[in-house]
């Protein structure tokens, strides 16, 4: 036993057979720790080269427990695997209450049923008819109306409603390629 020169207070030291010894920060004392056998060593925060290991995302030191190149504040904001773009599932057009809803020009209920149908997020719409999350939800709650020719246009083609239930007029022109055919791109 021995006293620390700090406080005053005896301080245990004890060694056994195979384990090291580690030097406080002061130097004066030692004491011994059992070396690991099995699971992750000290040495797994450095990486192949001998690098500290750091996420990916915010560059913060990883935990030698961490085998993961993201840190866990980090590891809830990536996305485990790429997603697909959103898409409307084709049988919902098959709808007989999606059709009345287009028949009676309710775009509201049109975009709720689409969004409902296809297992769509509101944000997934807004993506899909450039219109915002904020007003696909007010359109939908009935609280604003879709009136403007050019963004129910938008809204349809978005959502790549069949022209048989919209009519070619409520369709966005595309234009002309060399040939006299319509092109597939903008």
């Amino acid at each position: 036993m021995s006293t620390d020169a700090r406080d005053g207070y005896p301080i245990a030291l004890a060694v056994d057979e195979g384990s090291q010894e580690i030097r406080t920060p002061l130097g004066a004392a030692t004491v011994g720790t059992r070396a690991r056998q099995g699971g992750i060593s000290p040495s797994s925060r450095t990486d192949a080269v001998g690098r500290e290991r750091r996420c990916r995302w915010c560059r913060h030191p990883l935990s030698r427990y961490n085998s993961e190149p993201y840190c866990s504040a980090c590891s809830r904001h990536v996305p485990t695997a790429p997603s697909s773009p959103p898409r409307v599932a084709p049988e919902v057009w098959k709808r007989e209450d999606v059709r009345e809803a287009l028949y009676a020009r309710d775009f509201g209920r049109v975009c709720h049923l689409v969004r409902i149908g296809s297992s769509l997020r509101q944000s997934d719409m807004a993506e899909l008819t450039g219109l915002s999350q904020a007003f696909l939800s007010m359109l939908e709650s009935g609280v604003r109306r879709l009136t403007n020719i050019d963004k129910i246009v938008e809204l349809l083609d978005g959502l790549e409603v069949p022209v048989e239930l919209t009519g070619p007029m409520l369709r966005l022109q595309r234009p002309l390629d060399g040939c006299g055919k319509v092109s597939g791109n903008l």
